[in-house]
């Protein structure tokens, strides 16, 4: 009986239920680690991909900002040309139409190798499309198809319209 009341109140043998704790122990501080790994490693995927998206903004600026300049340069003779011509004229002083003309040309020139597109020339008569064409006056309906002259001409940029030509219905 003193074995059996000695062996109900002694600690059992925990070898097996005591390595079981350690071994879960030891798992959960394995995935602490994993976890912490993990969140240190979104931080600096996400640091690189902020770095990314600044340099590409950066790159883009940059390279916006070099077309617009190279755009400028290109206009820049035809317009103090146009500055020019202007002044003169205000001035009271004789202009040449053709002169004017001939500059205006320049610059339109300048601005289709810079990828501007004109959509429809002024005096051709062309089937209305809405697409392309709007009519002069708001009170005109024109539908599909029917022969136009266009009076204004339309500008378009990188297959974008962005100035309908203006047309009058062909008479």
């Amino acid at each position: 009986m003193w074995n059996w009341l000695k062996e109900l109140f002694q600690k059992p043998p925990a070898n097996d239920e005591h390595k079981k704790v350690l071994d879960l122990e030891r798992e959960i501080q394995n995935f602490r680690l994993e976890l912490t790994e993990r969140d240190q490693l979104i931080d600096q995927l996400k640091q690189q991909l902020e770095q990314q998206r600044t340099s590409e903004s950066n790159n883009i600026s940059s390279a916006v900002g070099n077309q617009i300049e190279q755009l400028l340069t290109d206009t820049a003779a035809p317009v103090t040309q146009l500055l020019t011509q202007a002044h003169l004229l205000e001035a009271g002083k004789p202009v040449q139409a053709k002169d004017v003309l001939l500059v205006a040309k320049r610059l339109i020139r300048t601005l289709e190798d810079n990828g501007l597109t004109i959509v429809s020339q002024v005096g051709e008569t062309v089937s209305f499309d809405s697409n392309l064409h709007e009519p002069l006056s708001t009170s005109t309906v024109i539908t599909q198809g029917t022969e136009v002259v266009v009076r204004f001409a339309g500008i378009s940029y990188q297959g974008k319209v962005i100035r309908k030509a203006g047309v009058e219905v062909s008479t």
